[in-house]
This record gives C-alpha cells, sequence and structure tokens, in this order.
C-alpha cells in the first residue's frame, strides 16, 4: 500500500514539473508583453474595428433598407468598399512612388460603375513630375483627368477638376502608343498640368467589344523619385491608412444613400428619364467629356419599362443600370448593360431599350438582375452633338411583342444563354491580373 503510494507521488510530482516546463516553454515562445510605443499603434487598431464596426449604422438607415436582401447586399456593398479603400490607402496612396489601383473594378463598385469601362486611378503631388505610358488601340475612348481629391475623402464641394485630356486628342504612334508628362511646368509633347494641390488621376478606358481583351502595355513612373527605393512604411502612416479607409467607406456609402434618396426616389417619376444635360467639369469627380441621363425605375415582375431613345454620333455610348446602393450588379452573368457595339437599332433610327426582370426575347434586354427597383444611367460620350427626345413608358411583358417593331429580332433562350457565356468569358479574361 506504501508503495503505490508513493508511486501516485511520483507521477504527481511529474505532472507538475511537466505543467511548470510548459509555462515556461510558453512564456519563452510566445509571452510578448507590449513595450510603452507600441501603446498608439495598438490603439490605432482597436479604433480601427470600432469604426469598421459603425459601418453598419451607415447600412441600417439607408431608407431603402427594407429588407433582409437588400440589406445583405448593403453589407457586402460596405465590405467591398471597405476591403479596396484598406488596399488603397496602406499601398497605394504614396504619390512619391505611385502605383495603379483599379477603382471601380470587379468587386468594388460604386455610383454608376460603367461596366465598358477599365478604370485607373494613381496618386500624385504637385511639385513632382509624372510620365504615363499605354496604349489606346483597343478602346473606343480614353480619358485622363487630374483631381485635388476623392469623393468621401474630401468634402464634395471642395473637390474640383484640374485638367483633363482625351485619347482623339493624344500625339500615339501607328500601333496606338502614347507617352503623357504630367508635371506643373508646360511639357512638349503629351502633357498634363498638375497644380499644387493635385492629388490624383482617374484613367478612364472604354471598350464596346468586350472580346478586345489586350489593352496594351500600361505604366506610371514618378520621375522625380525614380530610382530611389520607397522608406518603409511608418507606424504614422499605417494608422492614418486605417482610420481612412474606414472612414472613406463610411463617409462615401453616407453620401451615396443621400444622393440615391435626393437625386432617384423623392427628385425623379418613376421610370422616367431624364434629357441628357452634358457633365459639368466641376461637379465632383465627373467624367467632364460626356452627357448623362438618369432614371429610376420601379417594377413588378410582369412589367416592362421601355426607354425610347435616338441614335447619337458619339465615340461611346451606353445604357445601365444600378441597384439601390448605386452599384452596377453582376453584368458578367446578367445583360444589365449595353453599348452603341451591342445595342440593336431599329429602322426608325431608334433604340429601344427594355428594361424589365422577365426576359422579353428582345435584343435590347437591360435584366434588372432580380431588383424591383434601382436608377438608371446612360451615358453619349464625346459627340458632335448631345441627343434630346428620350421617351419612356411601363408596359406588361406579355403586350411586348405589340408595342415594338415588327423587325425587332427575337432572341430565344439559347442565343441568351450564348450572349451571356460571352460576356462571362470576357470579364474572366479582363480580371485575369486580378482585381
Amino acid at each position: 500500500m506504501h508503495s503505490r503510494s508513493k508511486g501516485w507521488r511520483w507521477i504527481g510530482y511529474s505532472l507538475a514539473a511537466l505543467a511548470v516546463a510548459a509555462i515556461f516553454l510558453y512564456i519563452g515562445l510566445f509571452w510578448n508583453p507590449q513595450a510603452p510605443e507600441q501603446e498608439a499603434i495598438n490603439t490605432a487598431w482597436h479604433e480601427f474595428a470600432r469604426e469598421v464596426a459603425e459601418l453598419a449604422t451607415a447600412v441600417q438607415r439607408a431608407p431603402f433598407n427594407q429588407d433582409d436582401q437588400t440589406a445583405a447586399d448593403g453589407y457586402r456593398h460596405a465590405a467591398r468598399l471597405l476591403s479596396t479603400f484598406l488596399a488603397d490607402t496602406t499601398d497605394f496612396s504614396d504619390p512619391d512612388y505611385p502605383q495603379f489601383t483599379r477603382f471601380p473594378n470587379a468587386v468594388a463598385r460604386i455610383g454608376w460603375d460603367n461596366p465598358d469601362n477599365l478604370y485607373l486611378s494613381f496618386r500624385v503631388r504637385g511639385d513632382h513630375t509624372y510620365r504615363l505610358r499605354g496604349n489606346v488601340r483597343s478602346f473606343d475612348l480614353v480619358t485622363f483627368v487630374v483631381y485635388n481629391g476623392v469623393i468621401g475623402r474630401k468634402p464634395a464641394w471642395k473637390l474640383r477638376t484640374i485638367s483633363r485630356l482625351a485619347s482623339p486628342d493624344l500625339d500615339v504612334d501607328a500601333d496606338g502608343n502614347f507617352v503623357l508628362t504630367l508635371s506643373a511646368e508646360p511639357q512638349h509633347g503629351n502633357w498634363l498640368p498638375l497644380t499644387p494641390d493635385a492629388s490624383v488621376v482617374i484613367v478612364r478606358r472604354i471598350v464596346s467589344d468586350w472580346d478586345r481583351t489586350d489593352p496594351g502595355v500600361w505604366e506610371v513612373v514618378n520621375l522625380t523619385t525614380l530610382g530611389r527605393g520607397a522608406p518603409r512604411a511608418t507606424p504614422e502612416s499605417i494608422m492614418a491608412g486605417l482610420h481612412g479607409a474606414a472612414e472613406h467607406a463610411r463617409s462615401l456609402r453616407t453620401l451615396l444613400t443621400i444622393g440615391h434618396r435626393l437625386v432617384f426616389q423623392l427628385r425623379l417619376r418613376p421610370n422616367q428619364m431624364s434629357e441628357p444635360v452634358a457633365s459639368n467639369a466641376d461637379f465632383p469627380m465627373s467624367e467632364p467629356f460626356q452627357a448623362v441621363s438618369r432614371g429610376y425605375f420601379k417594377l413588378e415582375s410582369d412589367e416592362a419599362l421601355i426607354v425610347d431613345v435616338p441614335v447619337a454620333d458619339c465615340l461611346y455610348t451606353g445604357f445601365q443600370l444600378a441597384n439601390p446602393w448605386m452599384e452596377s450588379p453582376d453584368y458578367g452573368s446578367h445583360q444589365t448593360s449595353l453599348n452603341h457595339a451591342t445595342v440593336h437599332v431599329d429602322a426608325d433610327q431608334r433604340i429601344r431599350y427594355v428594361v424589365s426582370e422577365q426576359d422579353p426575347g428582345t435584343p435590347n434586354w437591360i435584366d434588372t438582375a432580380g431588383y424591383r427597383e434601382g436608377s438608371l444611367f446612360a451615358r453619349w460620350a464625346y459627340c458632335g452633338e448631345y441627343p434630346s427626345d428620350i421617351a419612356s413608358r411601363v408596359v406588361r411583358v406579355d403586350d411586348l411583342p405589340d408595342l415594338v417593331p415588327p423587325d425587332t429580332p427575337r432572341v430565344n433562350p439559347e442565343e441568351r444563354a450564348r450572349i451571356i457565356a460571352s460576356r462571362q468569358l470576357a470579364l474572366s479574361r479582363r480580371y485575369a491580373g486580378g482585381l
């Protein structure tokens, strides 16, 4: 009996020793008391987490957010913005060493982002000189606009367009290549002026034929810093980036909600399109080379909105819809947009878009992608004359065959599937290099 008790004591001593050893091993491997100078960055992370949680308020307070599906779309939209802005503020916002970002992109979509547009942007500062190389051969139109800030990061009334240029005004070689200098001092050849408050350059590359997938080589460098290594990111810059991303997502989401509510739900009557108005170059982040028409659709599942538009002599025309969060829906798996290369023109030189949930079997169907309401947006870019006389009316889907011209082609389910497959494949190629 005594020997058995002694054996149990040794087992207890061994287990205690193992426990003590494990504690010391854990302390040696993982115990990491924080130094006093780390307090600021640790606090910044916790503050960032709090700001992310507060994004929920911007989603929940949207007046059109009245069901679980809309709420889910809203949270996804906020997450998309946050992920994009985090990359921007922590990695791509240094004007001393600029890098291209794609925004809007396949994920983060805002403000009627154009499905035909391959966006690029990069940061600049007014006292440096930049060289931009690219190729315009595959695009209908390429525009370059310098702004003094981005919407959501700077009050809208303080934003302005500094300078602008379009591809028809570029000097290019026989293959469509160009070199563009951006600086405060005038330069020979293609040049865009920078001012002391210059902040960001937006490049809008419009392609109507999605099968033209070779954008050419694009490059941007800061000639003032070229050849010098970029410094390591500081704690202060990382703290500012975390806060900036959360603040940008929240303020932009709030601004878009106000815009959708005031411009569409309250100002415009449902199922009507405004007459085209040339973009105001002083409007925040506007594209100054186009005219736009806006609308707000609200349809039942058996209804369709016919938007009757005259053909215009432009380098580019496009028609699309957006959901209530003001982002384009899935334009790969749904025909939620058309342009001058993909639209059917009737014999009377008018285009009749058909906006509906059900496929009406017409070539100019704009698929609502399951949304019963949202906004419509039309663009006419670089035109000799902008169109007028836009008409719209709501009809029953079953009555459409009697309301469109008799020679309107019919699109059967097999052809529609081929069209959607072509869009999906084109977008896969477009974003093969990532977001």
